[in-house]
């Protein structure tokens, strides 16, 4: 049975390797990040250069979050490259990089992002990935790790470099780095804050996102290269391997379980941790109707058992622990409306006394959408037309009493024993699409008579 299914593997990679470079997408799913929370898997990607996030819920893939970040400075939507889930009491976090800046939301509720923080660094340091390593949350560049704490605060950094970032792992380590270069792996012990050993494998490519798999219990390295999966010991030793017939091998995981489970491109392969032996295989090539190459791997577990999410190029699938699709999303599928413009607020003055009407206008949100708008405690509906923009009048509230007690009170006219005084606060227009979850702000200052 292990000779006709690899044999058949055999045929599928002629044809796969031939037929894909021909079909590429300009948007492509190949690495990403998932999570279990209160049961439900998460899975994340910034392949499109956009922060997505999906929630596997009735055997489908729902998309909730679908963000770029903005350029307040000039005006712009930048991107997004990478992201990494985190759970900090009790809360579901997702941090991302974009250039310089790395980002953390809160997305507990699993319905939409909620920017908790956001960190540029000041030395021009381009974030080339975020990952985690064992309990703490880093960053990787061209200049090497870097180390944050929850508060995104660098605080440690390790001199491991790799023209492609992606093959620089650790996996669930709190004790050691892995830098997958060439035909290499090198062991980087965090405490000695060196290299402890290096471990040859075989790639016919120098060049590739590669990636391993370490089980902190047996200590084991799991890597698939592009003739075997294999598995090492931390001093180097061969202990078992699995013959494959895929071309290249790109990623290995498993959820600290018996199951192990790779990716070669044309599908995901599950073995036995303990004997490397075969227990089940899948064709990812139009397993999502439509074609596919299999290349970034995770694995969580939940209440019923393991799912695999693939990023097959395509799509991102999910298949159960015997390799059975559950739910895909095909990349290039966006239903996003077109958004025609940047965010824009525009009042027709700065300050304006209590009880007049200000004109609001705005555009940069979905053609159509329903529009929250929140001044000073009140909520008004508006929606915008067909190119995103909208007209609002607003009636402006009164100052606060506090404003009177804590703010200077400038004295206009006095009668008899009557004093007549104002004060001026300054509160903020908020406009938060429906659909869209855009939101922007704009400043007025209101001034009261009393």
């Amino acid at each position: 049975m292990k000779k006709v299914l690899l044999g058949f593997l055999a045929v599928i990679v002629v044809v796969g390797s031939t037929a894909l470079p021909a079909k590429t997408k300009v948007r492509a799913y190949y690495s990403g990040d998932s999570i279990v929370y209160n049961d439900t898997v998460i899975v994340g990607s910034a392949n499109t250069e956009s922060l997505e996030i999906f929630k596997l819920e009735d055997q489908k893939l729902t998309r909730f979050v679908n963000i770029k970040p903005y350029n307040y400075r000039f005006g712009t939507y930048d991107s997004f490259f990478d992201l990494k889930f985190n759970q900090e009491g009790g809360r579901l976090y997702v941090y991302a990089i974009s250039g310089f800046s790395l980002y953390k939301y809160d997305i507990s509720d699993l319905n939409s992002a909620s920017l908790v923080k956001s960190s540029a660094n000041s030395y021009w340091e381009w974030y080339s990935r975020v990952d985690k390593f064992g309990d703490d949350i880093v960053t990787i560049s061209a200049r090497g790790v870097k180390v944050f704490n929850h508060n995104m605060e660098v605080v440690d950094a390790y001199d491991i470099k790799n023209d492609i970032p992606y093959n620089i792992r650790s996996t669930n380590s709190n004790d050691y780095i892995f830098n997958i270069n060439h035909d290499q792996i090198s062991v980087f012990d965090r405490g000695a804050r060196k290299v402890v050993k290096n471990i040859n494998v075989d790639y016919r490519s120098a060049s590739g996102n590669r990636s391993l798999y370490f089980d902190p219990i047996d200590e084991m390295v799991y890597v698939v290269d592009d003739y075997s999966a294999k598995k090492f010991d931390l001093n180097g030793a061969l202990k078992a391997t699995f013959d494959h017939s895929g071309n290249p091998g790109y990623d290995v995981a498993s959820f600290g379980n018996e199951n192990l489970y790779f990716s070669n491109g044309l599908g995901v392969v599950k073995l036995d941790k303990s004997t490397m032996k075969l227990l089940a295989s899948q064709v990812t090539s139009g397993i999502a109707g439509a074609e596919g190459w299999a290349m970034g791997l995770k694995v969580v577990a939940n209440s019923t058992g393991d799912k695999v999410v693939v990023f097959n190029n395509s799509s991102i699938l999910v298949l159960d622990q015997n390799l059975n699709k559950i739910a895909y999303s095909r990349a290039g599928e966006d239903t996003r409306p077109d958004v025609k413009e940047n965010l824009f607020l525009r009042l027709n003055t700065v300050s304006v006394n209590t009880n007049s009407v200000v004109n609001l206008t705005g555009g940069g949100y979905y053609p159509y959408e329903n529009l929250a708008i929140t001044l000073h405690n009140t909520k008004i509906t508006a929606r915008a037309d067909e190119n995103g923009r909208f007209k609002q009048m607003l009636t402006v509230p009164a100052v606060s009493d506090q404003a009177f007690n804590n703010q200077p009170q400038v004295v206009i006219a006095t009668s008899g024993t009557t004093t007549i005084m104002t004060a001026r606060e300054a509160t903020d227009i908020k406009v938060v699409g429906e659909q869209s979850k855009f939101n922007y702000s704009i400043s007025l200052e209101v001034v009261t008579t009393k």
